[in-house]
Formats: structure tokens, C-alpha cells, sequence
């Protein structure tokens, strides 16, 4: 194993290598004191000083014992902090572990600081050298020394250090001259939620290396946290029952694993986070997604987050911020905007086999067909009688004529379309699916006409109309039998937060359509989702209203308020 120390060196060594002090020096007492494989050393180097005349200071060095204090101090101020003392003084220290029996590998590092206390290089020069340790291979022990230099360059080690949290590392520092160093400890808390103190430049809160994120039932906090974050790890901690293998659909070129634990153990959690992160590399910035998983589970991360000095955070979803745990900062969580990453979170061995894009029907742009709609709308009652009879042509495309209660309707063999209602006349050619239109077709396309104005606000992201959901065949054909549908959708939307899921009843509304919309959002919507009950006739009986009513995520909204309503909903539920 290698043992290194890393450590600055100071005036006190500088003058021990001159024979001006009685003890070796910080350096050297502490290579002396203990067996090191390796030492990195730190030398101030004052840009000014860069000149020095080398003869000048060989000659010098030789009758130094000559010199009285004017001089020998007018000599240390004129040679320190300049590269011919950083050479002198690595040869002294090689001469004198040589005559030890010590074998030990020195690399000298010369760091320019513009001053003294120049904490920036400081900073960099110290976290630069313990890059290039992390990537040693095999086992090792990095021995940070505090004493040489000036306490802004001891605190600057220490502070560097809380970057590796898996780098085996301690402290030492020298309590009395001439006494080997011992070791030390910086503070529990200090160590525990370092993050909140890294300088400005170092809260780079856009990524991590790995980030472990708790799995549970909702999958949204693990997508959230992969929408959030960049990271070339994403490590699930999930249980036997709610595998995690979904999330692997996005996480791009990134890095996926699982990693199973018993929900209801928190050291047992705690110990198999900590197997993991003692095989990543020591200088990993590491995030915690602390908001799935069970009580315990989170119990268990935390206590490994604290140990390995990594970053917690979580999603609210009532202030739609990210929240760091350490310092309790946050940022605003960034926004689902597509209905498709929902469903492919939600309905895992599913695919979308009809994307459900408006453009995607055929003359719905057609101005006499948008008249069409509008007015179905204002007869909606005379239409809504015929139900019964135009359904029997809905999965046929052969001639039908109906007239009845005001209305005359007929598809021709050609599929020439023509209804007359309200002594107003529409006729239409190519329209095969025509009697699927008047059964209840039309109350989707008057929905989502009624919505379209809450995307132009912005207020709604993504709208479909028809998206069909079917079953996963594992062999990547890109068609289905009419047999494996598995869902179909009337209209579906997200703000960005939320997935909304809009079941259109051209009809009456009956008890059980109710429970079919709560399992539907709950599927493929998860605890977040939402489900908008869109009625030509709001429903009247007692039960139906109060089942709705006890739903939290189901609204009723009608035609003729559609838009506002459904823009409210929308607004409440991204209260803060």
C-alpha cells in the first residue's frame, strides 16, 4: 500500500536545510517519524523573486555562518520563496532521508501565488495534486499535514480534502516543535454537510459523477432527478418488489444499476450505499435523491449521504423546487414537457402505437368540419338520441342513413359524408370512420379545440388527441394486431409537473366510468396525475357527484366552461 504524505513547506525548513534551527524541521520530522512511500511538496514561489542570481546565492549559502543577523536576514528574505531555495532545500531533505535509510519518492511543486494568503491558487494547487493521487491505482493513504505554512494553506488542505470522500485520507499536525506530528480530527458537522461551505465556483449544482437516487411505487422523484442533474452514474436503491429497471430507458449513455436492499433496514441500506461508493473513484461528486423510497430507506441513505460527504437533496412537488438538504438552498425542478416520457415511466412493457397528433387526422383542419363540431356542440341533446343506432356502424365502414329526432345523417357506399341539423347542411367527401365521428368523436375534437388556447398561455405543454397505448411485444415490431391495444386515451396533456388525462363523455356518465378514470390516471399518471371528467351533460345523480367529489385528482368540467375550468384546475394544483 502506498502511504503519501502531502504537505507545503515553510521558513522553519527552509532554515532547518540552512542549519539555522535546532530541529529537522516540520517536513522532515514528520518523513522521519513514520514510514511514507511518497511525499508531495508545496513551494510558495514569489513571481519577483524569479531572478535571483544562482552564483550569487551559492556563494552566499557557503559563508553562511559568517553572516550576522542584518545579513542572514537580508539572505532568507532575498533567497525564500524562490526556485534555488525550492532545489536546495529537496536536496537537503533527500541527503538527509538517504542517511536515515529512508526511501522515499519526493515530488516538488513549485505554485506561484500572487500573495501570501492567495487563496484561489492555494486552493487549486492543493485540490490539482490531490486529483492526480485519486487516480493512483491501488490501495493508498493520503496523510495531509497542516503544520508547514501559513494557516490559510492548513486550512486550505483540510477544506480540499472534504472533496474525496473515498479517498482514504487523515490529518496531522505538529502541537509542539521537534515532537512528531499527530493526527487530527476536523469536526463531525463540518464533515457531515461540508457541501454547504465549498466555494461558489465549486457548486456546480448542475451534475454530479453518481447519484443514488431511493425507488420506490412513484417513479417520477427518480425521473425528476435524472431531468434535473447530469450524471455518468445513476444508481437506483429499490427493493425486491418495485424493480427499477424502467429508469434505464433514460438515462441515456450514462451508467445504470440497482441495487436491491431491504426497505425496512436502514443500516442495511446504509452499509451496501457505502459498498458501492467505496468502488467509485475517490474524488466522485456524489448526490442523494432523498424522495422515493420508504421511511427507513431514507433513514439509511442519509446516514451514508452525511458519511461520504455527498450532496442530499429532494423534489417538492407542492413548490415544484429542488431542495438541498445540507443548506436547505433550491432551485425551481425542471419541467416534464411531453406526455411520452410519462407513459413510458408509468406503463413500463407498453409502447405508444398512436402518438395521438392533432395533425395526424385527416380534414380536421377543414373549416366546415371545425363548423360541424361547434354545432354538434349546440345539438348536442338531438345528436346524443341516436347514440345507439350510429354506434353499430363505428367498426364498419358500410352505408348508413338515420333521421330521427331532427337529425339526418348518411354515409354513402363512396363514403360521401352529409348531416343536416338545425336546418343548417354539411356534406363531406372521404370520411370512412364517419359514424365513430357522430358517436362521440366529435365531443373529443370540440374538447380539444377548447383547450388549444391554454398552450398558446403556455399553461399546457403538450396536447394529444387519441393516443393509443399497446402491449410491449419484446420484439421491436412496429405494428400490433387490434388485440393488443392495451389503452386508449381521449385526450392527454402535461403543464410540465403533471400528467393530465381527459376522458370525454359524449353521453351519460355513469358510476364506474368514475373509478375506470381514477385507475387509468393512477396508472399512467402516478400519485401526481390527474384525471378531467369532460361531459356534454353533467352528470346528476347524487352517487356520481359525491364519487367524484371524494376523488382529489378527478374534475368534472363541461363544455360550455371547459377552457376556464380546466385552466383553474390547472392553476391550483401549481400553487404553492
Amino acid at each position: 500500500m502506498k502511504k503519501l504524505l502531502m504537505t507545503w513547506y515553510g521558513m522553519t525548513d527552509l532554515r532547518a536545510s540552512l542549519k539555522l534551527e535546532s530541529t529537522k524541521g516540520p517536513v522532515l520530522g514528520a518523513l522521519l517519524s513514520e514510514d511514507y512511500t511518497d511525499v508531495v511538496i508545496l513551494g510558495f514561489t514569489h513571481p519577483d523573486k524569479s531572478k535571483c542570481d544562482t552564483e550569487e546565492f551559492q556563494q552566499k549559502l557557503v559563508n553562511i555562518s559568517a553572516f550576522g543577523e542584518d545579513d542572514l536576514r537580508q539572505f532568507i528574505d532575498l533567497i525564500s520563496n524562490t526556485t534555488y531555495a525550492h532545489a536546495h532545500f529537496s536536496d537537503w531533505l533527500n541527503k538527509q532521508l538517504k542517511e536515515a535509510g529512508k526511501k522515499v519518492d519526493i515530488s516538488f511543486r513549485p505554485v506561484v501565488l500572487s500573495h501570501l494568503n492567495d487563496t484561489e491558487a492555494i486552493y487549486e494547487a492543493a485540490t490539482e495534486s490531490l486529483n492526480e493521487i485519486a487516480e493512483f491505482k491501488g490501495d493508498k493513504l493520503v496523510t495531509l499535514y497542516l503544520s508547514p505554512g501559513t494557516p490559510v494553506m492548513a486550512f486550505v488542505w483540510a477544506f480540499a480534502a472534504l472533496r474525496y470522500p473515498t479517498l482514504k485520507k487523515r490529518l496531522i499536525a505538529s502541537s509542539q516543535i521537534g515532537k512528531p506530528p499527530e493526527k487530527i480530527k476536523l469536526p463531525n458537522e463540518w464533515l457531515e454537510w461540508h457541501a454547504k461551505a465549498l466555494p461558489e465556483k465549486d457548486k456546480n449544482f448542475d451534475q454530479f459523477d453518481a447519484i443514488f437516487h431511493l425507488f420506490g411505487e412513484q417513479r417520477v422523484p427518480s425521473l425528476l432527478g435524472i431531468n434535473q442533474f447530469q450524471s455518468k452514474i445513476h444508481v437506483f436503491v429499490n427493493s425486491a418488489e418495485f424493480p427499477a429497471s424502467v429508469m434505464k430507458q433514460f438515462v441515456g449513455e450514462s451508467d445504470f444499476y440497482e441495487l436491491a436492499v431491504d426497505p425496512y433496514d436502514p443500516e442495511g441500506v446504509k452499509v451496501e450505499i457505502l459498498n458501492i461508493v467505496e468502488k467509485l473513484p475517490s474524488n466522485c461528486r456524489i448526490g442523494f435523491n432523498l424522495t422515493g423510497g420508504t421511511k427507513l430507506m431514507y433513514a439509511g441513505a442519509l446516514a451514508a449521504c452525511r458519511k461520504v460527504n455527498a450532496i442530499p437533496f429532494y423534489f417538492d412537488s407542492r413548490s415544484h423546487e429542488t431542495i438541498f438538504l445540507n443548506d436547505f438552498k433550491s432551485i425551481p425542478t425542471k419541467t416534464i414537457n411531453s406526455v411520452d416520457t410519462f407513459i413510458k415511466l408509468n406503463g413500463y412493457n407498453l409502447w405508444i402505437s398512436k402518438t395521438g397528433d392533432w395533425e395526424g387526422i385527416p380534414n380536421v383542419h377543414s373549416f366546415e368540419r371545425k363548423q360541424l363540431t361547434l354545432e354538434l356542440w349546440n345539438a348536442r341533446s338531438k345528436i346524443s338520441k341516436l347514440y345507439k343506432e350510429i354506434v353499430k356502424f363505428n367498426d364498419s365502414p358500410e352505408p348508413f342513413e338515420i333521421n330521427s329526432h331532427g337529425v339526418y345523417v348518411r354515409l354513402s357506399s363512396d363514403h360521401k359524408a352529409e348531416i343536416r341539423l338545425n336546418n343548417k347542411a354539411f356534406q363531406f367527401h372521404n370520411w370512412s370512420d364517419f359514424a365513430r365521428y357522430l358517436s362521440g368523436g366529435w365531443f373529443e375534437e370540440y374538447t380539444y379545440r377548447q383547450l388549444e388556447p391554454l398552450v398558446k398561455l403556455e399553461l399546457i405543454k403538450d396536447l394529444r388527441i387519441g393516443l393509443e397505448v399497446s402491449i410491449d411485444d419484446e420484439k421491436g415490431y412496429s405494428f400490433l394486431s387490434e388485440q393488443q391495444l392495451y389503452q386508449e386515451l381521449d385526450i392527454t396533456f402535461t403543464d410540465g409537473r403533471t400528467l393530465y388525462i381527459v376522458e370525454c363523455k359524449s353521453g351519460g356518465v355513469k358510476s364506474e366510468q368514475v373509478m375506470k378514470l381514477q385507475n387509468i390516471v393512477r396508472y399512467f399518471g402516478g400519485i401526481s396525475g390527474h384525471g378531467i371528467l369532460a361531459c356534454c351533460f353533467s352528470p346528476k345523480d347524487k352517487v356520481i357527484r359525491k364519487k367524484i367529489a371524494d376523488s382529489y385528482n378527478i374534475h368534472e368540467v363541461t363544455g360550455n366552461s371547459l377552457s376556464e375550468r380546466v385552466k383553474a384546475i390547472i392553476l391550483k394544483n401549481n400553487e404553492v
